[in-house]
């Protein structure tokens, strides 16, 4: 599913070979060239890079540095099965932000950069964005996780699903609301605002603002 910015994959946990479990959310991404981002991480010092051949095409994983294996699919015209489902406005100015829970200037953001992400202005000590493409592909967050608060999504991939916005918030909330999501509220927090919403596996989902321009 094709947000304005980056996108999301529904994967049957059933039929998962790596090991995944049902509402769990894992970090993937796609990549033009998948043999020269093979070489830019090698050279980054990034450990244990490989590529392969799949059914569907080529992937790239390594080990990312808290410990789990990322893909890195290589872009195909060849869907192979799967279907697109490109967003139409009012989603055109929604962004993915998958967030990881680490130190916002550990390990974690050298090998994003490794990747190509590039770091957002704005970080605040305990939360830092970095954008692919811009901004135009989505972000990455990097949460620093505090005891007993966050990480909000335990186990084993700590990724919890976010969003980010132009759009009006009590605009997204009303919308959630009249699609039959009850819970969706708007918080008001000394950080931002956001929305807070129970998604379909009972996992907490957050959609924040995000200013023009970010």
């Amino acid at each position: 599913m094709v947000a304005g910015g980056g996108m999301l994959a529904l994967h049957d946990a059933a039929t998962s070979d790596q090991g995944h479990v049902a509402a769990e959310t894992s970090l993937s991404f796609e990549v033009d060239d998948l043999r020269g981002l093979a070489r830019q991480l090698v050279d980054a010092g990034v450990a244990d890079v490989a590529v392969y051949d799949e059914a569907y095409g080529q992937v790239l994983t390594s080990i990312d540095p808290l410990g789990d294996t990322v893909s890195i699919d290589g872009r195909s015209d060849d869907l192979y099965g799967y279907r697109v489902v490109q967003a139409d406005s009012p989603a055109a100015s929604l962004r993915v932000v998958p967030v990881r829970f680490t130190e916002p200037d550990g390990p974690a953001s050298g090998w994003l950069e490794a990747l190509g992400l590039t770091r957002v202005d704005g970080g605040n000590g305990f939360f830092q964005m970095y954008a692919a493409g811009g901004g135009d592909h989505g972000y990455v967050g990097l949460h620093r996780a505090y005891p007993q608060e966050l990480p909000i999504v335990a186990g084993r991939a700590a990724v919890q699903l976010t969003f980010a916005t132009t759009e009006a918030l009590d605009d997204v909330a009303a919308r959630l609301v009249a699609g039959g999501y009850s819970d969706a509220t708007v918080q008001r927090k000394d950080f931002g605002e956001m929305v807070t919403v129970t998604d379909p596996d009972g996992r907490e989902c957050q959609v924040h603002a995000l200013l023009d321009g970010s």
